[in-house]
């Protein structure tokens, strides 16, 4: 019987538990290596694209990351070992799947009905274990979605602590499930009853690319457009430049209606945003509304509702109410709008967020059939991917080819560094 290489990447900073980690695979044929991330310099995935387009399957940022990368190449298996927050994987769990990055190519294909990037090596199975009050349900949607980015098998969500339960014996619920209640409770009430709308919007974008390179700014230039236009003032953080947390924390706290916008990252929010949000008290002085947008890449609805499920359960985790998400994909080409052919696809697409705003102006929040329209298709059709697979995926391809050697890159964008 074949041994399988595991890799396990434990993000937790409190004591040894290397021991407590392998007995959780005891019964299991398989060559297990720990790695404790604590003790590692490793920063937050930027998003800047250069292991795809200029040093394919070579980060730009040099820390010690790069000793993973080259453990993953050897690996079977990858779980990763991480606290809780907001039910979810914490930041530190998150930033070490962010950076995953380079095990992918800048390629696209349509892979098991999605669109996806190709892998630069070999498929990885992905498996999670968590510490804390986790929301198991969200926590194995996105081990399945994690595992499928890589063209492997979930190995599923396993708990280190044991359930917590109440004076009757039984589970209790966690905190994310008890708060999406509280969110879909404050939905229905938001959406039955007539809200001021807002005169000034704080708006933080959570992008973890430097602002005059990130989407999100783009994208958020272009609803402000529309909030301006019926009269609304905002103000911008940019959560990228880690001078500005302070005041953006400031501004969180002491106004009432507030926009996050972000990128997905990994099947859900950026480690950076999600760094950004353990900061924040719960405790609030005046009610708020926290309202969102999120967007993607790719083209398809689908591969954002994971992230658009986390986010319903933010705001009263928070001590906001929800103002609800706004999602749309198709927003990589923004990143080259110096290309006067892109630049015209785009505008329309930008002209659709400005629209947005001053919709968002005029009812005060994303809950309105206008705001659940504006994703678009759900997913491709089986017209849009005949015609990829025929078509497209070459005129894709010498695209990123061109983009690539544009930025100077000299090696092939699928290379194999390791």
């Amino acid at each position: 019987m074949t041994i399988k290489m595991t890799l396990v990447l434990n993000t937790l900073e409190s004591g040894n538990i290397s021991e407590q980690i392998k007995a959780l695979f005891a019964d299991k044929n398989e060559e297990i290596e720990i790695v404790n991330t604590a003790e590692m310099k490793i920063a937050h995935c930027v998003g800047c694209n250069t292991c795809w387009l200029k040093t394919p399957g070579v980060c730009a940022i040099k820390d010690d990351y790069e000793i993973i990368l080259k453990k993953l190449v050897a690996t079977d298996n990858l779980w990763v070992v991480a606290d809780t927050k907001f039910g979810f994987v914490d930041y530190r769990g998150k930033q070490v799947l962010d950076r995953l990055v380079p095990m992918l190519n800048m390629y696209i294909e349509i892979r098991d009905g999605w669109e996806r990037h190709q892998l630069r090596y070999h498929p990885l199975n992905f498996g999670f274990i968590y510490k804390g009050n986790g929301n198991r349900e969200l926590l194995e949607e996105w081990s399945e979605r994690v595992a499928r980015n890589m063209a492997g098998k979930s190995l599923g969500v396993m708990a280190l602590d044991a359930p917590q339960t109440n004076a009757n014996g039984n589970v209790t619920e966690t905190a994310t499930e008890t708060a999406t209640e509280t969110a879909a409770g404050t939905a229905q009430d938001a959406a039955g009853t007539t809200a001021a709308l807002p005169e000034h919007i704080v708006i933080l974008s959570g992008s973890p690319r430097v602002k005059k390179n990130s989407n999100t700014n783009k994208i958020i230039q272009a609803f402000a457009e529309g909030l301006e236009k019926a009269g609304i003032t905002h103000k911008l953080y940019s959560l990228s430049n880690h001078a500005e947390w302070d005041e953006a924390r400031e501004a969180f706290m002491t106004n009432d209606n507030i926009i996050i916008a972000m990128p997905l990252f990994v099947e859900c929010l950026p480690s950076l945003l999600l760094e950004f949000l353990s900061t924040l008290p719960t405790e609030r002085k005046q009610p708020a509304k926290l309202s969102f947008i999120l967007h993607g890449g790719f083209d398809e609805g689908h591969q954002l509702r994971l992230g658009e499920k986390f986010l319903q359960s933010l705001p009263a985790q928070l001590g906001c109410s929800c103002g609800g998400i706004l999602v749309k994909g198709g927003s990589f080409l923004l990143r080259n709008r110096e290309n006067s052919y892109i630049k015209k696809m785009t505008d329309k697409m930008l002209a659709s967020y400005t629209a947005m705003g001053l919709s968002f102006a005029q009812n005060g929040n994303f809950m309105t059939l206008e705001a659940k329209k504006f994703t678009g298709p759900e997913k491709n059709p089986k017209i849009g991917i005949l015609l990829f697979n025929l078509i497209f995926k070459r005129i894709v391809k010498k695209n990123f080819e061109r983009i690539a050697q544009k930025w100077g890159c000299t090696e092939p964008l699928d290379r194999k560094p390791y």
